[in-house]
C-alpha cells in the first residue's frame, strides 16, 4: 500500500505541475506509466496464482491493488489530452501487458485505451501504422 500511495502522489504531482503545454515533461510521464505498469504486472500481485484462502486473505486486507493502479493508469492516460500521441507507439506494449491480467474490471478499464490510441494515431497521421506495428 505504501508503494501504491507513492505512485498516486507522483500522479497527483504530474497532473498539477507537468500537464499543461508550457510545463509538460514527457520523460516524467513516461516514467510514471512504466513504473505503474511494472507495479501492476509484478508476480507478487498476480492473485490468481495463489490458493483461494491466500487470495481471500490478501483481498480482504488490501483489496486488488492491480485494479486500483489500473484505474489510475487509465485516468492518467485520458488526462494527457493532446499529449497522448507522444506515447504512441511506446506505450502499446505496456498497456497490452495490463490487458493480459485476468481480472475483468481491469480489462474493462484498460482495453478502451487501445481504441483511444488508435483514434489518436488516426487523427494525427491518418493511419494505424504505429499501433499495429507494436501489436
Amino acid at each position: 500500500r505504501v508503494f501504491l500511495r507513492a505512485i498516486n502522489q507522483y500522479a497527483d504531482m504530474l497532473n498539477k505541475k507537468f500537464l499543461d503545454q508550457a510545463n509538460f515533461e514527457l520523460q516524467l510521464w513516461n516514467n510514471y506509466f512504466h513504473l505503474a505498469v511494472a507495479f501492476l504486472t509484478q508476480e507478487s500481485l498476480q492473485l490468481e496464482n495463489f490458493s483461494s484462502a491466500k487470495r481471500a486473505k490478501i483481498l480482504n486486507k488490501y483489496g486488488d491493488m492491480r485494479r486500483q493502479i489500473g484505474f489510475e493508469i487509465r485516468d492518467m492516460w485520458y488526462n494527457l489530452g493532446q499529449h497522448k500521441i507522444k506515447f504512441i507507439p511506446e506505450m502499446v506494449g505496456p498497456i497490452l501487458e495490463m490487458t493480459l491480467i485476468p481480472e475483468t474490471e481491469l480489462r474493462k478499464a484498460t482495453i478502451p485505451i487501445f481504441f483511444d490510441m488508435m483514434q489518436c494515431e488516426f487523427h494525427s497521421t491518418r493511419s494505424f501504422q504505429m499501433v499495429s506495428n507494436k501489436l
